[in-house]
């Protein structure tokens, strides 16, 4: 795998709605989950904008509206970006050293879940800023 692995999920939802599978070999890049937490990024926000230095992480993705993902791989200068539009999902592996964030540019509420291969405590966090993204003025 390179730095940053990028999969859209099927959706096999029905008329109740949405319904998303990660496959085992798609869970086996973590090795073991150590760390799940998940959230939501509001319109014309940012979350990330750091790389884990040891941790792998990997996102999972639920949108219906327009956002934009932006990496870099450790030790470069050169910052890769990828917009999504509509709705689905997507899952985002992540390797240790590559700096990542997401970008809400739509208008409605971006969901994610992200999970881990380590666990570190609040006050001693395995993320380092870099900022692929201006966040702007998020108050």
């Amino acid at each position: 795998m390179q730095d940053i692995e990028i999969k859209v999920i099927d959706n096999y939802g029905d008329t109740r709605g949405d319904l998303y599978d990660i496959s085992d070999a798609d869970l086996q890049f973590l090795d073991k989950i150590q760390n799940i937490h998940f959230g939501k990024i509001n319109p014309n926000f940012v979350r990330g904008n750091h790389y884990h230095r040891q941790s792998k992480e990997m996102l999972i993705v639920s949108y219906s509206d327009v956002w934009t993902l932006a990496w870099a791989a450790k030790d470069t200068a050169r910052i890769s970006t990828k917009e999504f539009m509509g709705s689905g999902a997507v899952l985002i592996k992540i390797n240790a050293g590559v700096a990542h964030a997401l970008k809400n540019n739509g208008v409605k509420v971006l969901a994610l879940i992200a999970l881990s291969n380590k666990r570190f405590p609040k006050e001693n966090t395995d993320a380092s800023t870099r900022i692929l993204i201006d966040p702007g003025d998020q108050k």
